[in-house]
């Protein structure tokens, strides 16, 4: 998992509610056995017109917001099924960030678990960054993990991100990273184990 200490990129507007993972991340793309390569299906559905075509209109598929790293979106994203294909598919489009008013719980813990930062601010704030965007879509955004705020232009917002979460975005780290800082004492408590129990495999 890579380092997200500072971020600062131009942002994607996604300006929809209700945002569920299934349209994320369509269900027939969940046989792939890969982790990776998900990012070409992210919204399949939605940026494609009546005929099948790509929709110029839809943020993903406009030159403007191609190196976006952030998206900001509507309120309760990333609702519905528990799948982690949603959050693969937007982290390997090129997303570190994604800002909305509020996320479903297992989609913003799915997020925090590869690293892509899920960051909740009130819906006033959200509205002023999509005006930004649409003013000018080259407005950049600085967000601080360490900080747990971003700035935007006129912008300064706080989100809440707990110590422990925090740390392994920062570290890079996943939960088995996490779970090898502890290799010495795994082993030990296994030799001892072994001992206690000689029939044990």
């Amino acid at each position: 998992m890579k380092k997200l200490q500072l971020i600062r990129s131009t942002m994607m507007p996604l300006p929809m509610s209700n945002v569920d993972t299934d349209q994320i991340m369509p269900k027939e793309f969940l046989k792939r056995v890969e982790r990776s390569g998900y990012g070409e299906y992210l919204f399949y559905d939605w940026k494609k017109d009546a005929d099948g075509n790509l929709d110029p209109t839809f943020p993903l598929n406009s030159e403007t917001y191609k190196n976006a790293k952030v998206l900001v979106t509507g309120s309760n994203f990333g609702t519905g099924s528990s799948r982690e294909h949603a959050p693969w598919g937007l982290q390997d489009w090129g997303f570190d960030a994604i800002i909305s008013t509020n996320f479903a719980d297992i989609f913003k813990n799915n997020c925090l678990n590869i690293g892509l930062l899920p960051i909740e601010v009130n819906a006033d704030v959200v509205e002023k960054l999509f005006k930004l965007i649409q003013e000018d879509p080259k407005t950049t955004i600085e967000i601080s993990v360490e900080d747990n705020s971003f700035k935007c232009s006129q912008i300064s917002a706080s989100f809440v991100l707990d110590d422990f979460s925090k740390q392994k975005l920062i570290k890079g780290q996943d939960q088995i990273d996490i779970t090898l800082e502890h290799q010495e004492l795994i082993s030990s408590f296994s030799t001892d184990r072994k001992k206690l129990i000689p029939n044990l495999d």
